[in-house]
C-alpha cells in the first residue's frame, strides 16, 4: 500500500511539473515561430468577410471552418445544427442633412479626409443637403420609403424623460448622444455604461412619439465610422427605425441644433427581418486521457456584423480557440480533460447558438468542468476574469503568468457564449480571456474592422495565453 501511495504521489508531482517556466516557454514559442492563427484568420476575412447570421456568408464560413479544422488532425470535428434569427440590410440607407446655416464639401470619398476636431470646425454657412455617415442597427425596422423630421439631442435618460413629458419629443428624430465616459480606464466598462442606449432607446424614445433614433456610435474614439450593433423593441411601443451615427456626426450635429432650429434630416432604410435560416456552430476536440467524459469548452462566436470583416469581433477569438487547441497537440500535450473548441454562431443578435450548444449538453448529460471565451478582440494579452471560486487555483500560476505578461487576474469570469453553459452544469468555472482594452471600440462592430487592424504577434502571444490557461484548468480540476 505504501509503495502504491509512493507511486501516486509521484505521478501527481508529474503532472504537475508539466506547468512550469519550461512548459510556458514551449506553448509561447510554439505560437510565435509556427502560428497557424494569423494566417487563417486572414483567410476568413479576404476570402469571407462578414458572417451576419442567417447570411450566405456565415454558411461559407460554417463549411470553411469545418473543412480547415478538419486538416488538423484532431479528434473530431464536426457541425452542431441551430436555427438563427435574419436580419438583413439593404442597399437603400442614408441619412442626409439640411440647415439653413451649414455648408460644407462632406460628402462621398473626401469624408475620411477630415479628422474630428476639423470636422468640429469647418465653417457654418448657408446649406444644401448633405449625407452623413450612418448605417442602421441590427434589428432596426425600415422607413417605408423617405422620413423626414426635425431632430433633438438628449444626453441621459433623465434628459430624454423631460423634454418627453414636455411634448418636445413628439414627430421629431432622437439623438441618444451620451459618449463614452472618458476617465474609465477599462473601455468596456465605459460601453457598459452607454451601450443601453444603442439597445433600447428606440422604444424609449417611441414612448414620447418620437418618429426614429440616431444613436451615437459605442466608441471613444472621434472619427467619421458608424458603429452598429443590436438594438431590441419593446412590443408595447412602435417600432420606429433606428440608425448609429459616427461620433464626430453626433458632435456636429448636437452643435447645429442648437444654433439651427431648422434643421431637418431625411433618413431612408430598407431594412428587414426575415424567417430563421439554418446554421450551425463548429466544433472541434481533442479526447481527455483521464476524464473524455468531462469538457472544457473555449471558443469565441462565429457571426459578426456585416460593417468589416470581423477581424477582432469576433475572428481573433475564434482563431485563439483554434489556434490553442492545435499549440497543445503540436507541442504532445496530453490533457486530462476533453478539450473542445467551439466557434459560436449568432452571438451577435440572438445568442442562439450558446442557447443551443447549452441546451444539447444537458440533454446527452455532458459534464462541463470549465468554459473559457475570448470575444474582446486580438489586441496585446493581459490577463483573464476567472470565477472566484476557482481564483485562488488560478492565483497560484500568477508568478508563471506575469513572466509572460498575462498575470492580471481578476475576479470575474465568463462571457455571453459561455454563460448559458452555467444552466446545465452550475459548477463549471467560467473564465474570460483580457487583451488590452483600449483600441478595441476603435473598430468594434464597424467598417474598420478589417483583417489589416490585427497585428500577427499580438493575435498569437493572445492564441498561447488561452492554450495556457487551458492547461491550468486542465491540471487543477478533477
Amino acid at each position: 500500500m505504501r509503495l502504491v501511495i509512493l507511486c501516486l504521489c509521484f505521478s501527481a508531482s508529474l503532472t504537475q511539473a508539466q506547468v512550469d517556466s519550461a512548459f510556458f516557454r514551449k506553448v509561447f514559442n510554439e505560437a510565435l515561430e509556427n502560428g497557424q492563427a494569423y494566417a487563417r484568420l486572414g483567410e476568413l476575412c479576404k476570402t469571407i468577410g462578414s458572417r451576419l447570421s442567417g447570411s450566405p456568408q456565415a454558411e461559407k464560413a460554417v463549411a470553411w471552418g469545418k473543412q480547415m479544422l478538419s486538416t488538423y488532425g484532431f479528434d473530431s470535428v464536426y457541425l452542431q445544427p441551430v436555427m438563427v434569427p435574419r436580419w438583413e440590410r439593404s442597399k437603400t440607407e442614408s441619412l442626409v442633412f439640411s440647415s439653413t446655416i451649414f455648408n460644407a464639401a462632406i460628402k462621398g470619398e473626401k469624408l475620411q479626409d477630415y479628422n474630428c476636431e476639423a470636422f468640429e470646425e469647418l465653417p457654418l454657412k448657408p446649406a444644401k443637403q448633405h449625407r452623413i455617415p450612418a448605417v442602421a442597427l441590427g434589428g432596426s425596422v425600415g422607413t417605408k420609403g423617405k422620413l423626414q423630421a426635425g431632430i433633438v439631442s438628449v444626453h441621459s435618460d433623465a434628459q430624454m424623460d423631460s423634454l418627453g413629458k414636455a411634448g418636445a419629443l413628439k414627430g421629431k428624430m432622437v439623438l441618444l448622444n451620451r459618449p463614452f465616459p472618458e476617465t474609465y480606464l477599462n473601455t468596456f466598462k465605459a460601453y457598459g455604461a452607454c451601450v443601453g442606449q444603442r439597445v433600447n432607446g428606440a422604444s424609449k424614445a417611441a414612448a414620447y412619439g418620437a418618429v426614429a433614433v440616431l444613436v451615437r456610435s459605442m466608441s471613444n474614439r472621434c472619427d467619421l465610422h458608424a458603429h452598429t450593433g443590436v438594438m431590441i423593441y419593446d412590443d408595447k411601443q412602435p417600432k420606429i427605425p433606428a440608425m448609429a451615427v459616427a461620433t464626430a456626426v453626433a458632435n456636429l450635429l448636437d452643435k447645429l441644433i442648437q444654433q439651427d432650429p431648422g434643421l431637418q434630416l431625411t433618413m431612408q432604410l430598407g431594412c428587414q427581418t426575415l424567417p430563421d435560416a439554418p446554421s450551425a456552430n463548429v466544433v472541434a476536440e481533442t479526447r481527455g486521457s483521464k476524464y473524455p467524459k468531462s469538457i472544457i469548452a473555449f471558443g469565441g462566436h462565429f457571426d459578426s456584423w456585416d460593417q468589416g470583416e470581423g477581424a477582432h469581433d469576433d475572428g481573433a477569438g475564434c482563431m485563439h480557440a483554434f489556434e490553442a487547441l492545435r499549440l497543445l497537440k503540436s507541442i504532445g500535450y496530453q490533457p486530462r480533460h476533453t478539450l473542445r473548441c467551439v466557434w459560436w454562431m449568432n452571438e451577435e443578435n440572438g445568442l442562439r447558438g450558446a442557447t443551443e450548444y447549452a441546451a444539447v449538453a444537458g440533454k446527452t448529460n455532458e459534464k462541463h468542468v470549465a468554459a473559457l471565451e475570448s470575444d474582446r478582440g486580438g489586441f496585446t494579452p493581459r490577463g483573464f476574469g476567472v470565477d472566484s471560486a476557482f481564483l485562488p487555483k488560478a492565483l497560484k500560476y500568477k508568478a508563471l503568468l506575469d513572466a509572460n505578461g498575462i498575470g492580471e487576474i481578476e475576479k470575474g469570469g465568463g462571457g455571453a457564449d459561455i454563460g448559458p453553459i452555467r444552466k446545465i452544469n452550475p459548477n463549471a468555472v467560467l473564465v474570460g480571456f483580457i487583451p488590452d482594452s483600449q483600441r478595441y471600440f476603435d473598430v468594434h462592430h464597424s467598417e474598420t474592422d478589417v483583417f489589416e487592424s490585427v497585428n500577427k504577434r499580438e493575435l498569437h502571444l493572445g492564441a498561447a495565453a488561452v492554450a495556457v490557461m487551458i492547461v491550468i484548468l486542465d491540471q487543477e480540476l478533477d
